[in-house]
This record gives C-alpha cells, structure tokens and sequence, in this order.
C-alpha cells in the first residue's frame, strides 16, 4: 500500500474519542450556532428596517404626487377661471366697442346696415346658440310629451256627490223593520258605557321631537345602576330610574346614527325576494328595477364641473319606463245619461261614429291641458270644487261612501250604524250601479283576459241544506260559465277588480278614506236560485245590487264572541238559525251595509236574475290586531332591560299553581299569583313610541295590500306617468322634466308611502307599484338615510299642500333636488304644474 492510500484509509478509519475531547467539540459547536443565530437575527432586523424605510419611501412619493396633482387641479381650475373672466371682459369689451361705432355712424348720418347676433343663452330658430366665447353650440329642442290616443268616451268624469240626486229617497231606520241594533239586545254584554263601536278612522301620528333635530341627537346614553324593588342591583340605560324602569323612545335619530355612516347610496331601492312556491310571484321583474337616485359622492368643484357639464350636454336619460295609457282613466264615472237615439240611415249612422270618434280624438289630445272649469254638485245649493291636483283623496274617498249611501250622509252613518246596525238605502234608480259592471262586462272579461276556475271564478250551489264547489280545472271560458249558470248554479267573481276599471276606481278611492284595503267580489245568480249557505264574515259589507232582485235575511250572531267576528263563520244549518233580524228584497240601485259576524243568506226570486257587487272593509283592522303586534315588542323589550322578568320562578310553584291546585288556598300561591300580576302592571304597559311601532306595521300591511292608484289625466301631466323621452340625433335620450328648487311637490296621495322603522334601516314603503293582483309581488320600499327623512315627513304633514323643493329640510340644494327627483321618478310625488 502506498503512503497516499495509507492515509486515506486512516483517515476513514474510525477513531475513539475521549470524554474530554467529546466535551470540547460540543463546546465550540454550541458557539458556534449561537453566533449564527445572532447573525441571523441581527440580517432579519436589518431587513425588517430596509422594508419599512422602502414603504415610507414609497409612501411619501405617492403623497408627493398626490400634492402634486391637486395643486395641478387647482391651477387648471384657476387658469379656466381666469381664462373664461378674461373672456368675458373681451366680449363685454367688444360689445363695447360696436355700440360706440353704431352710435357714431348714426351721428354721422352714416346709413348701414348692421346684422345683430343673438344674444347668449338665446335660441336662434331653436338649433343654434352663441355662447360668450364665440362658438356656436348644438342645443338639442326639448322632448315633447306625446298625450295618449286612447278614448275615455265610455267613462264618465266624476261620481256624483250625495247631493246630486234631487229627489227624496227611501231610508230604512230602526223602527222601521228594516234596520236592528245589536246594542239593544239583552243577550250581548256590551261595555259599560254603552259606546260598543268606538271608532277611529285616523292614523296614529308619528312621534316626533320638537327641540331637536331629527338626527342631531347622540344616540348613545349613559349607563347608570339602579335596583329593583328586592334591592338587588343592576344596569341600566338611560337616566337614573327608581322601580327598574325602562323607557325607550321611538326616534329615528337613537336607532339610525350608528348606520347614517355607512349607506353609500343615499336612497336606494331594495330589489325584492323571490317569491317562494304557492306564494304570490314576481310578474313585474321588480328585482332588476334600478336604484333611485344613485349618485357618486364627489368633491364640491367636482358637483359644480359636473352641474356645467350637465348643462351643456343633453338631459339625462329616464330612469323609469312610462306607465300604459290604459291606467290614465278617469276620477269618478257619473250615473250613465240617457242614450241618444240611433238614426235610421245605416250611412248617417257612419257619419255620427266618425264625428263621434273625431271628437273623442280632440278630447284625448286635450286631456293633459288645465281647464278653468270646475265641477258643479248639486247639494240644495251650489258649490265649486277644486281642481283635481288640489283634491285631498281622503275627502275624495269620503265623497265616493256619500255617493254609495246617498242620501244618508257619512257623518249619520257612523254614528248609527257603523260596526253596530244594518243599513238599507232604497233608491228608485236601477240604473244608479250599472257603470260598474254588466252581464255584457263579465262576458268581455271572460274573452278577453284568461281567468282561472278556483282562482278567479268559482261554481256553487246550495240545494237542499248542502253547499257544493263545482269547479272544474283551467281556464274559465264564457261558454263554461254560462252553461254552468243555465244550469241553476251561482258564478262567484274574484278580484273583479283586476279587470274592470271603474269598479277598481271605486275601490282604491275609497282605500284612502279607510286606510285600508277594500275589496270587491261579484256574485251572478239565476233566477229562483241559492248558491252559499248561511253564514257570516270577518268584514264590513257593503252589498251593491246592480240588476235584478234578491232576498236578503240577516240573523243575529249565534254568540257573544261572535259580534264584530274576527274572522268568517263555517256554514250554519237553517235549524241552528233564528228568526231573521232583517228581511228585505234589494232591487237594482239599492245597497245594503251589515257588520261583520251578521249571519246572511240571499236567494233569487223565480223570475229574477241577481248580479250584486260585495264591497269589504275593515279586515283584520280591529284593537286586537293592534295589539298583536303591540304586546310582542313590548314583552321583548322588558325582558332585555329588566332584571325582575329574568328571574327563575319559585322552586314550588308546581305545588301550589295549575288545575289541580286552583281551589287550594295557600300563602306561595296568593303570593305567586300578586307577583305575577305586578310585573305585568310594571313593565308590559307600551310606551307611545312602542304604539308608534305597531302602527306603522298595520300601514307597512296596507302598503303591501293597496290597490295602486288611478291616474288621472290632470294628475298624469304632472307626474312621471306623463313624462315621454326622446332621442336626439346622435341617439341620448332627452328627459322632459327637470326639478329646480323653485318646483312645487306634494305627495300623489294621502296614503301613497308610510315611513317605518325595520330594525337597523329606515323604510319608505309605498304602494303605486303593486300589482292588481291581491298581494302579487313582495312590498315596495326604498332604503332611506336618516337625514333624508325630515323631507319624507314634510312632505307628509303638508298634504294637501304643495311645497317647495327648496323648503325640505336637507343640507344641500342639490341634495334636495335629488331627492325630490328620486321620489317624483318613483310616481310618489306630482308638481304643481305641469313640466309642458
């Protein structure tokens, strides 16, 4: 072996180490790793530093730059500034300088003619502006709004007033026979003073502070301690209280400050839920309607560049569709006038249908214009009514009930009659009803719309003490309906209203006197003919007999429980029945009003058809329903904020408390039972915020529930369903309406939006939308900042009134144009005068 491998192998070889050798290399090892992790450390933080120093750099370039720009901005706007002022003295100059000429050259009796040039700002044959710096600008013409062609020659302009029937009518008082008192019976227990039917037909007002703004206060209380009545100590909002009291105001300005900060959009609308399986289902595609008002927020010299631009470029476009002509129809239609007799020349007659039609065209074509002419009612003496754009519709509403109940007047009817005794007006006019609907009608309907058996229409007959349903699957075809009709069975109409205008005119008038929905259902019988049992209903009835005769007999409720019944009765056998209350024949023209839980039934005579309209009111619009929603918020609330209804219940209670012990007489008991009823006297007694609450949920309901209103032709040339664009020649849309401070708003109706309070957000619901359908599509609202609603409740509390959009309540002049603008676009306000 060689010396080279030689050491190589001993150099591979294994070696023995000792003890103290071991020792040492693991000394100088651990030295060793501890100074590279010292080092290592030490190049982390000098790394860190490096990063930081390099972000700071960063950081303070990106603000060197940004200073840059600005200043940049500002000396750009100030040149623009300077540039146009330098401008505007060179044309002021120059005008100057050409009147000085003129002048010397007419001294001189130098004769020359001088071509003027249009001012700026004024139209030149309505294409062509001169502006101040001498270039001529393209100014688009405004859009004219095209009128509707639609004739109206069919529906008569107005209801007439209780007052427009001269001659002295049949009314049926107690004594009578034909009216009964329930409060005069022995039977029923009515309350003590004797006033069963205390009514209140007008909305809770919405709690308000007078000495501060309404979202100038701090929301947030300071916490305070307290005890309640064992001694025991606990936390408590607000002031200091005695007695664990809490008190909790109904305010926007404690519920909202904490979300007036984070809304990006000021008004925006809520795109609704999907309606679910068997539920009402979205026809109208609400969910992709786009948001009202939705305006970026900029700088102040970027509002005043972007007011500049909008003045130099075309309008913006409409963000609402405009609503079918077909909706425009009249306010109230009058009693039918006598027809004109037809001539006998079938060519004469030609000429009469084109004169009539051309002079329905020419009415059409005015309908948009202001007339000076008012109506007249006849009253005993005359009186001059407004125009409709100054109509309340609560009066309007309050005007159709006087027409129904001619010539008993509303005052006498709620005052006798209202929720406590029946009522028949006899009348010897059988035509007073027949605008509303027809045999001739109901067939139209039937051709023209695709109504539905169980939906729409339903089949009945009652032979025999047996009530039947005969209704077949699909659609209900005329042919159907009157076969099944021939063959003795009653046609019940649902929702009628859907299709027949008038009628719907009717019913969502007078929703604004009610404050609630009213209701329509038709019933068509043949002759010698039943087709419900007896019965009674959760509602307030008025029966309209449009032609024909039929029997009616009222019965007195069966139980006490059943007076004012809160919801319908299932169908009584004629033994379980009494001797009737009431038993009358109504004829066409007559109405007939009963309270809800009045058992009734109808019947034909044998040769007498009946066709009556079944207008409802007040369902589910009782104190009980008030408090339903009432007594819920408030037991939650005391929970939260009171330590006594949080306590554990005695450990004996079991023994002492339930069925089996009520006839027990024992000190737990007397004491549990005192206890019990203290707390419920101490804190489950509502705040009038809280009755606030409640009631704007019952308005939220209406909301959800209302007709949407007919537009009037006056009314539509002040609103957006009037309102028609255009396109200019490079294809913008051009607007034909444009809001300034000096416009002149009030709400379209009393009724037409509720504000609410839904948890952390502020709601105005609204009802202008809904579908003619009952309850369709999901409720209409929009999502509001708590600053904007001041201008919400001015609008509301000066109805009928017109104010200024400069007079709402808001921070800005363009803040309150935008949302006057917003609401108007909505259908939600009208101007006081019309935009052409």
């Amino acid at each position: 072996m060689d010396r080279i491998s030689a050491y190589a192998a001993y150099g591979l070889a294994p070696k023995k180490t000792s003890k103290r050798s071991t020792m040492k290399i693991a000394k100088h090892v651990s030295k060793k790793t501890a100074k590279k992790t010292k080092e290592a450390m030490a190049a982390k933080k000098e790394a860190r530093k490096a990063a930081a120093k390099a972000a700071l750099r960063e950081v303070r370039k990106l603000e060197r730059k940004a200073a840059a720009d600005k200043a940049a901005n500002i000396a750009e706007d100030k040149a623009a500034a300077k540039a146009a002022k330098k401008a505007a003295k060179k044309a002021a100059k120059r005008e100057k300088n050409i009147a000085k000429e003129q002048a010397e050259k007419s001294a001189a009796g130098v004769t020359e003619n001088v071509q003027k040039q249009p001012e700026n700002g004024q139209q030149n044959n309505g294409t062509l502006l001169n502006l101040s710096n001498g270039k001529q600008h393209q100014k688009p013409k405004a859009a004219k709004m095209s009128s509707s062609n639609g004739s109206f020659s069919g529906i008569d302009s107005d209801f007439l007033n209780s007052s427009d029937f001269g001659s002295t009518e049949d009314s049926f008082m107690s004594g009578s026979g034909d009216s009964f008192d329930y409060s005069n019976s022995s039977d029923f227990d009515f309350d003590s003073d004797g006033d069963s039917n205390d009514f209140d037909d007008s909305d809770a007002a919405a709690s308000s502070c007078a000495s501060c703004e309404y979202f100038g206060m701090d929301s947030k209380m300071a916490v305070g301690q307290g005890s309640d009545s064992n001694g025991n100590s606990y936390m408590h909002n607000g002031t200091t209280q005695s007695e664990d009291q809490f008190t909790e105001e109904y305010t926007l300005s404690s519920i909202f400050n904490s979300t007036s900060s984070s809304s990006a959009n000021p008004i925006k609308a809520e795109p609704r839920k999907a309606a679910k399986r068997n539920e009402p289902f979205d026809m109208n595609n609400n969910k992709n309607k786009p948001t009202a008002a939705k305006q970026p927020k900029m700088s102040l010299k970027q509002e005043q560049a972007q007011v500049g631009k909008q003045r130099a470029e075309p309008a913006p476009s409409c963000p609402l569709p405009p609503r079918p002509s077909k909706t425009m129809i009249k306010s109230c239609p009058l009693p039918p006038k006598a027809p004109a007799a037809k001539p006998k020349d079938a060519n004469n007659n030609k000429d009469i249908n084109n004169k009539n039609d051309a002079n329905n065209n020419k009415d059409n074509n005015n309908k948009n214009k202001l007339s000076s002419n008012v109506s007249q009612l006849v009253t005993g003496t005359e009186k001059l009514r407004g125009p409709v754009h100054l109509e309340n519709s609560i009066e309007e509403g309050k005007r159709m009930l006087n027409w129904l109940l001619n010539p008993i007047t509303s005052e006498t009817f709620f005052e006798q009659y209202w929720e406590r005794n029946a009522c028949q007006v006899k009348r010897k006019q059988p035509n007073y009803f027949n605008q509303l609907i027809s045999f001739q009608m109901i067939d139209e309907m039937l051709i023209e719309n695709q109504l539905e058996f169980t939906t729409n229409i339903d089949v009945t007959t009652y032979k025999k003490g047996v009530r039947q349903t005969l209704n077949p699957v699909g659609r209900a075809m005329s042919p159907a309906i009157w076969g099944y009709y021939g063959d003795g069975c009653s046609i019940r109409i649902l929702n009628p209203s859907t299709y027949l205008p008038k009628l719907r005119q009717l019913c969502s008038t007078m929703q604004e006197f009610f404050h609630c929905l009213v209701g329509a259902n038709v019933y068509l019988t043949p002759p010698n003919s039943q087709g419900f049992a007896p019965h009674y209903d959760d509602i307030e009835a008025f029966v309209i007999q449009v032609e024909g005769r039929k029997r009616w007999r009222l019965y007195a409720p069966p139980r006490q429980s059943d007076v004012l019944a809160r919801t319908s009765s299932g169908n009584y056998k004629q033994e379980e029945l009494g001797q009737p209350l009431f038993d009358a024949v109504l004829e066409a023209g007559d109405i007939l009003y009963f309270p809800r839980g009045t058992v009734h039934q109808a019947v034909t005579e044998p040769k007498q058809h009946s066709l009556h309209i079944t207008l409802s009111v007040y369902q589910q619009q009782a104190y009980a329903n008030l408090l339903e929603v009432l007594m819920p918020s408030v037991l939650e609330r005391a929970i939260k904020h009171h330590l006594s209804l949080r306590r554990g219940l005695p450990l004996h209670i079991w023994q002492h408390v339930g069925l089996a012990k009520g006839g027990q007489q024992s000190e737990q008991r007397d004491q549990l039972m005192n206890d019990t009823k203290q707390l419920i006297q101490r804190y489950l007694v509502p705040t009038d915020a809280q009755i606030d609450a409640a009631v704007d949920q019952l308005a939220k309901r209406f909301q959800h529930e209302a007709l949407p209103p007919c537009i009037k032709p006056e009314e539509s040339a002040r609103t957006v369903f009037g309102s028609r664009s255009m396109t200019d020649s490079r294809g913008q849309c051009l607007c034909d309406y444009e809001l300034t401070e000096k416009t002149k708003v009030r709400l379209l109706r009393a009724n037409i939006l509720r504000l609410v309070a839904d948890g952390s957000s502020l709601r105005v619901y609204y009802y202008v939308d809904n579908a003619l359908e009952y309850c369709k599509n999901e409720p209409n609202y929009m999502e509001i900042q708590p600053t904007e609603a001041p201008a919400v409740e001015a609008l509301m509390t000066t109805y009928p009134a017109y104010l200024k959009v400069g007079k709402l309540p808001l921070r800005s002049a363009d803040r309150r144009i935008e949302v006057a603008t917003a609401l108007w676009e909505r259908g939600l306000l009208m101007t006081e005068k019309p935009f052409k």
